[in-house]
């Protein structure tokens, strides 16, 4: 989540220089900076989102496995 949070910070930062910047060649690249650095912090974002999403499920598929041989070995 650190990096999700320097991408975002970055791309405002990037658009803050963009509106400071005399030359018209600085402004854009500074934009350009700004959106490369908000898709980044948004891809890694999704990323994460799945890589959790993916892990809950199998904890929870382990968890289920274990009881069940638990409950085998019970028996």
């Amino acid at each position: 989540m650190v990096t999700v949070s320097v991408c975002i910070f970055l791309a405002f930062y990037f658009a803050f220089l963009s509106i400071n910047a005399f030359d018209k060649g600085w402004k854009e690249q500074f934009v350009i900076l700004a959106a490369v650095s908000l898709l980044a912090g948004l891809v890694i974002f999704i990323c994460l989102t799945i890589y959790w999403g993916i892990q809950k499920v199998f904890v929870k598929a382990e968890l289920s496995t274990v009881q069940e041989s638990q409950e085998n070995v019970d028996d």
